[in-house]
């Protein structure tokens, strides 16, 4: 079974940028980097450390406005991204409220194969016919398209794995947040998506858990179909 996880790093520091990169380089396969952690002055500088990782990075810079940490006004947050664009990383991640409410950042991201276009409902989980109008109003910006909302049951992170199946031409991560989310977070690879996300240690969105947790989580997981399929290969070959 192949692991797909994205580590999500916010660090508050360069030199805490740097030290979590080391730590997390090995367990996963792919980093998210959360610049909004960052004060907005070391942002810049910040980039040299992630020059060597940006192939395999998801970068992110959330506003207040969408339960980040970005202190700054919102046409500095909207140079940024444009710096972050141009660092050309694995995938850029950006809301689907900024997008379309800025024709010069729609303008200027003329290729979008590598932006991510994410949507969050930080409270429930809408309806079916809500989330599907939403991805396809999303799939007209970018291919790749990350859903996300706060399930307050376990039927929730059920229908957002559904929507694997309904959209399998694109790029799709969906799962639910909260403590009735995590089962679509464990789940969320084997329906599609490209990568799960995962916490170095500590969580910075609800329900997360971390990159050992995914990992022993996912080895169980493999060894229980290893271990039934090689039982069941030898009753069959003992009949």
């Amino acid at each position: 079974m192949v692991r797909r996880f994205c580590v999500s790093i916010g660090a508050k520091t360069i030199k805490e940028l740097s030290s979590s990169i080391n730590k997390a380089i090995d367990l996963s396969d792919f980093l998210e980097i959360r610049f909004d952690f960052l004060k907005q002055s070391e942002i810049p500088f910040s980039m040299k450390i992630i020059e060597s990782i940006k192939s395999r990075s998801v970068f992110t810079l959330r506003s207040q406005e969408h339960q980040g940490k970005f202190k700054g006004n919102e046409l500095e947050r909207l140079k940024l991204v444009k710096m972050l664009y141009d660092a050309n990383p694995m995938l850029l991640d950006v809301e689907y409220e900024t997008i379309i409410a800025d024709h010069s950042l729609n303008n200027y991201m003329k290729d979008k194969s590598n932006v991510l276009i994410s949507w969050h409902n930080f409270s429930s989980t809408p309806s079916d016919d809500y989330l599907e109008k939403k991805i396809y109003d999303m799939k007209k910006i970018s291919n790749n398209i990350k859903l996300v909302t706060m399930a307050t049951n376990v039927t929730d992170s059920l229908r957002l794995l559904n929507l694997y199946e309904k959209f399998k031409d694109i790029n799709l991560i969906t799962f639910a947040m909260g403590d009735c989310g995590i089962l679509s977070r464990i789940l969320c690879t084997f329906y599609g998506s490209p990568f799960t996300y995962a916490s170095l240690v500590k969580s910075i969105a609800p329900g997360q858990l971390s990159v050992i947790e995914m990992r022993r989580i996912y080895d169980r997981i493999n060894k229980y179909f290893f271990d039934n399929v090689i039982t069941n290969k030898d009753i069959l070959h003992n009949r």
